[in-house]
């Protein structure tokens, strides 16, 4: 498969934060649309992998092309994070007042409004949208410190749908989620899949639950893909 018929395409990808890189002559490519799974023990890379794919880490080698565009300068990066949403990992509910629609219309940020421009009707009826899909418009209202696990987690989800990616990227999106919270994510996710045709990359510990949302997986040991596993 060639880097120009694929979302994402590495190949030899070196990077990390110091001089021992975290990711050693990476190799990868995922089909447009295709939904992937990461798993990998803690310190093999996956979030290293992320932050790469994002132009995010200080010293990158080898080849990184996103959507057929190969990404080498800061400019680079730009256009990459206007295309890809993110959800790290972790995130936490934040400690100022604002609404659940405020906080995902904060996504739009830096693509259609910033410090010079307002937030116009599009932002506004975009906003709405995804949060009629994630299952929080009934929530709109409500203070985001007030949200429970699950309802955080969909409300980062929303943040990064609002954007508009062609890529996602989801950092460990079911940490610290009980089995109920897991399996309304899990649907959510499904049904983000059938509405929107976004190419999918899920970083996850969880072999089964990968197994019930992926295309396929890949298993990540210190810094390399090491095996590719059969989603059926």
């Amino acid at each position: 498969m060639d880097g120009g018929s694929c979302a994402l395409w590495l190949s030899g990808v070196r990077a990390g934060y110091g001089k021992a890189p975290v990711l050693n002559g990476l190799s990868l490519s995922v089909k447009k649309g295709e939904h992937l799974a990461i798993l990998g023990e803690n310190g093999a890379g996956k979030t290293t992998l992320f932050r790469a794919i994002l132009h995010l880490l200080p010293d990158i080698a080898g080849t990184i092309r996103v959507l057929g565009r190969d990404v080498k300068s800061r400019e680079d990066g730009a256009w990459v994070r206007s295309r890809v949403g993110y959800v790290p990992q972790g995130q936490g509910k934040g400690r100022l007042p604002i609404s659940v629609f405020e906080a995902v219309m904060l996504g739009r940020w830096g693509k259609s409004f910033s410090y010079f421009r307002r937030p116009g009707a599009r932002d506004r009826e975009l906003t709405a949208e995804i949060l009629d899909v994630v299952g929080l418009w009934d929530l709109r209202d409500k203070d985001c410190r007030a949200l429970s696990g699950g309802q955080t987690q969909r409300l980062h989800i929303a943040r990064a749908l609002v954007r508009e990616p062609q890529i996602l990227l989801l950092d460990e999106p079911t940490t610290y989620l009980d089995d109920a919270s897991r399996d309304v994510l899990a649907r959510l996710i499904d049904q983000v899949r059938k509405k929107w045709p976004l190419t999918m990359l899920m970083i996850i510990h969880d072999w089964q639950y990968a197994r019930r949302l992926a295309d396929r997986a890949v298993y990540l040991r210190r810094g390399r893909i090491e095996e590719c596993l059969e989603v059926v």
